[in-house]
């Protein structure tokens, strides 16, 4: 690859280029391309709706993205889309199962078997121009009102969850009376001790601390705490006690020796489907409390959001990239 993941956060549009160029020579896989699978739904064009990279490294939402301006790319272009993670490789792949409708639904009527017997198709991919001139569901979505808001729009005009998601959301909702917290969102594991280059940089526990304790003070509100890390977890329950709340489920990781990406550690449920929908859950659940604090990851940006200007106070650790 050409670029860094550092470089094409701080330049987006010149990396976009500079990325494009390099896939039209050494991967055409990554392009947008027209097939045709047979002689059906002649009267349409159908789009398909692919992770652009088939590593099983990127998380439910950093896929959920790209996927999302695709979808919305298709509708305007006036295409039927339809999602396929079951052809195509994604974290949540099992060789069986189209592995999108484990979360959400599909954004046509669509059937798969129609779609690979369509004659008129695209598969999703990099174009010449790029789909995301605004730069949306990047990072801008916590500086820029009007970036959040047609990111908001875009993603709630294109994506419906399933109803296995909704369910779990709704009822730890109920037992957490999620509207009267305080969000806390933190990343540890492969972040921190990996550093990738790109990523946002993550505040330490003791800062996180004391901007939990500034809230708490405040507004005498009890603590929704979203992480994966066990040593940040009993470090919070250490300092907050029983004002800190979690989804019946929680489970934490407190195995991981820092050598590779949480997806190639294993150290990850195994059960995918139940990993991602739980994982789901909790981010929407973030973008349900009164306040939040966070550090900037591709999951908060998903419940910032989703909010939509909702919390009556937050905080956003900015802590910038790292190199």
């Amino acid at each position: 690859m050409p670029i860094g993941l550092n470089f094409q956060r701080k330049h987006p549009r010149l990396g976009y280029r500079v990325k494009y160029l390099y896939y039209s020579f050494a991967r055409r896989d990554i392009l947008q391309k027209k097939i045709s699978f047979g002689q059906k739904n002649q009267d349409k064009t159908v789009y398909i709706v692919k992770p652009d990279y088939q590593d099983g490294v990127e998380g439910l939402l950093s896929l959920l993205y790209k996927q999302i301006l695709y979808i919305d790319f298709a509708k305007r272009k006036g295409y039927v889309p339809f999602v396929d993670w079951k052809n195509y490789k994604t974290q949540y792949y099992d060789g069986k199962n189209n592995t999108w409708d484990f979360f959400f639904k599909q954004p046509s009527e669509l059937m798969e078997e129609d779609v690979y017997q369509s004659q008129n198709v695209y598969l999703s991919g990099w174009t010449f121009k790029t789909i995301n001139p605004n730069n949306l569901f990047e990072s801008d979505v916590f500086r820029s009102k009007e970036v959040r808001n047609l990111s908001g729009k875009i993603l709630r005009e294109n994506l419906e969850f399933n109803e296995d998601v909704l369910n779990i959301v709704d009822l730890e909702a109920r037992n957490l009376q999620i509207e009267k917290c305080i969000g806390v969102y933190i990343r540890g594991t492969d972040y921190v001790k990996l550093k990738p280059s790109g990523e946002y940089v993550q505040p330490s526990v003791n800062q996180m601390k004391c901007k939990i304790r500034e809230f708490e003070n405040k507004y005498k509100a009890p603590i929704f705490l979203v992480t994966e890390d066990g040593n940040i977890f009993d470090e919070l329950k250490n300092e907050f006690g029983d004002m800190i709340k979690l989804v019946s489920f929680d489970t934490f990781i407190r195995n991981y020796e820092g050598k590779d990406v949480l997806s190639k550690s294993n150290v990850l449920e195994k059960d995918k489907k139940s990993r991602g929908q739980k994982y789901l859950a909790k981010m929407i659940l973030l973008s349900r409390c009164r306040y939040l604090i966070t550090s900037i990851t591709q999951g908060s940006k998903f419940s910032y959001i989703l909010n939509d200007g909702k919390y009556v106070d937050e905080y956003v650790f900015d802590l910038g990239l790292y190199s």
